[in-house]
């Protein structure tokens, strides 16, 4: 059950991020021939852009979350992985989960200012709430994926270090 509904979510930010990012080359190709060859830029463009960016980007990571692939820099921990390799692995996870939920919180305190304060952006003025509370959202389901992802997947399935390779 929890792997069906974990799958089903993977599926579904793929799809979505997919469609995101399709809109936001298509928004930036049009907008640059509208610009050069027309004369004419999309008005707002670069909003748009920006707010569809934050989207892709928290999409992804709700996929990076759930399977446990992110790039990681391994400088020093080889050893005190060698000493206590489940501990290291689960601290390291712990870490991730507090980092993301720790994100999470901040987004949504951040929609609801924007919500208090009725921040808007710039130039076509769309409720700043409604795009961070988007992020925020994307972000508590991120963790949602990434703790599914932890209790199902198995270490050498979810982790994998380049000393293991």
């Amino acid at each position: 059950m929890a792997r069906t509904l974990l799958n089903g979510i993977v599926y579904l930010l793929e799809v979505v991020s997919c469609i995101t990012l399709l809109c936001m080359m298509l928004l930036t190709f049009v907008d640059v021939v509208g610009r050069y060859v027309l004369g004419s830029p999309i008005f707002g463009a670069t909003e748009m852009i920006s707010a569809l960016l934050a989207y892709v980007i928290f999409l992804g990571l709700g996929i990076a979350n759930a399977r446990d692939k992110h790039v990681f820099v391994e400088l020093f921990d080889h050893q005190v992985r060698r000493l206590a390799p489940r501990t290291y692995d689960c601290a390291v996870r712990g870490f991730s989960v507090l980092a993301m939920c720790l994100i999470a919180y901040v987004l949504f305190d951040q929609a609801r200012d924007a919500a208090h304060f009725n921040s808007r952006t710039i130039v076509l003025e769309w409720p700043l709430a409604v795009i961070s509370g988007l992020v925020a959202a994307l972000a508590a389901l991120s963790v949602v994926t990434q703790v599914l992802g932890l209790f199902l997947n198995t270490p050498k399935e979810s982790f994998t270090h380049m000393e293991d390779l």
